[in-house]
């Protein structure tokens, strides 16, 4: 593991790259953030108003823990990319950069002057990222979307969300912003390496929709059944739809004909209240399984059984009763000793205090200039021999505005202006 302790913005893998972020929330700005752990030195452009996460929960003028959580490790400046005067100031951003990462709608990209054939003409060896909701080709292109959006249009919603009084919840934290962050961060590294290679720029696509179907990949083809039963499923949940049944029954349906599994996600993966808490198991394998019902002596699901039939419905049940009887700390105890993987069910706030979690730098805590120390998140991964890590807290609304143009060449009188 590499030594946490370093700056990786001097002796990072990616010390010395430039990158000029331009987007607001969490998706694109998920990806500056890893590339700022890396040792990039990232300039994020903002709005006059600010990163609208700045405004989210505020707890002082234009800062917020989310911003705060989001955006460290960065410097900011502030610009108004909709007055034309400005256009130098970004041609000059992009001449400077190695990458530009930039999450708008798609129509925006021109308007900015921030389009692949007018920045590659400006930086032909630059490594463009266009991050949109719903991808840079076909009929919704041109639509703006957020991370709750997506988890509808995309069917993770159907299988992840949680409901009140039947009706489905946006998952929190937003996964698909935060993951298309990492699958966004590979892609442009990818480019970067064939830009120093050849010289040649390249324009990377990606979007919450395609990160949100790869997130889904065993519900959205691995495990798929034939397309007769998928066709018929079909017509039986439109006829639900259309008798007015409530979304949970809607989604037991599905669940039960076509993700049962054998029983896999009701007795072998899966939380289950203990009687002093909850504990968390993940035996996949059929080996674990095995070790699964020698411990508990809960009879196994039959293989033809659906997941609502009453014989799957009792063993459940059984399982339930069995695990509700002894602690956490019990079960722990017992499922370790056989090898079954297993955890305590931890809310947010025990997660970032456990001593994995810390030993692995996961966590960091930061300074901030207005509300003092906080921990946020670290870097998910580490390297033998050279530093990652988040390093400096977020920046305030323009912090480093004056900084960043002077080191582009701007006289005081032009910064001033």
């Amino acid at each position: 593991m590499s030594t946490m302790g370093s700056d990786p913005r001097t002796s990072g893998l990616l010390a010395g790259v430039r990158v000029v972020e331009v987007s607001q929330n969490a998706a694109v700005p998920q990806c500056a953030r890893l590339l700022a752990g890396m040792g990039a030195d990232v300039v994020k452009v903002e709005p006059p108003g600010g990163d609208a996460m700045r405004h989210l929960a505020p707890i002082a003028e234009n800062e917020s823990r989310a911003f705060a959580s989001i955006n460290p490790g960065k410097r900011a400046i502030v610009l108004d990319l909709t007055d034309d005067a400005t256009r130098p100031v970004i041609d000059r951003l992009i001449e400077w950069a190695d990458i530009l990462l930039i999450g708008l709608k798609r129509t925006d990209f021109e308007r900015y002057g921030l389009h692949w054939d007018r920045v590659k003409t400006v930086k032909p060896s630059l490594v463009s990222l266009e991050f949109t909701a719903f991808g840079p080709i076909g009929p919704d292109a041109d639509r703006g979307g957020y991370d709750p959006l997506i988890q509808g249009a995309s069917g993770l919603g159907w299988s992840m969300n949680r409901s009140v009084d039947d009706t489905p919840l946006a998952t929190r934290p937003a996964f698909i912003d935060f993951g298309s962050g990492g699958y966004a961060a590979a892609a442009v590294l990818a480019a970067l390496r064939h830009a120093e290679r050849t010289g040649e720029g390249q324009r990377v696509d990606a979007s919450l929709l395609g990160t949100a179907l790869a997130l889904g990949t065993p519900l959205m083809s691995g495990f798929a059944p034939d397309a007769e039963r998928t066709a018929g499923l079909r017509e039986e949940l439109a006829l639900l739809r259309e008798a007015g049944t409530g979304f949970e029954d809607q989604r037991s349906h599905y669940e039960a004909n076509l993700v049962a599994l054998g029983g896999l996600y009701r007795l072998y993966v899966r939380p289950y209240q203990t009687s002093d808490g909850l504990i968390s198991l993940a035996g996949y394998s059929p080996g674990l399984m095995t070790r699964f019902h020698e411990l508990t002596g809960v009879e196994r699901i039959p293989a033809s059984a659906t997941g609502d039939d009453p014989t799957s419905r009792a063993i459940v049940e059984q399982a339930e009763a069995l695990f509700a009887t002894r602690t956490t700390a019990d079960w722990l105890a017992e499922l370790t000793a056989i090898g079954y993987p297993c955890s305590p069910y931890n809310t947010p706030h025990e997660a970032i205090r456990t001593e994995q979690v810390e030993a692995n730098g996961y966590v960091v805590d930061l300074d901030h200039e207005v509300y003092g120390e906080h921990r946020v998140v670290g870097m998910p991964f580490s390297f033998s021999d050279a530093p990652v890590g988040v390093t400096t807290a977020a920046p305030s609304l323009g912090q480093h505005t004056a900084e960043v143009l002077g080191e582009l060449g701007f006289s005081p009188d032009e910064i001033a202006g």
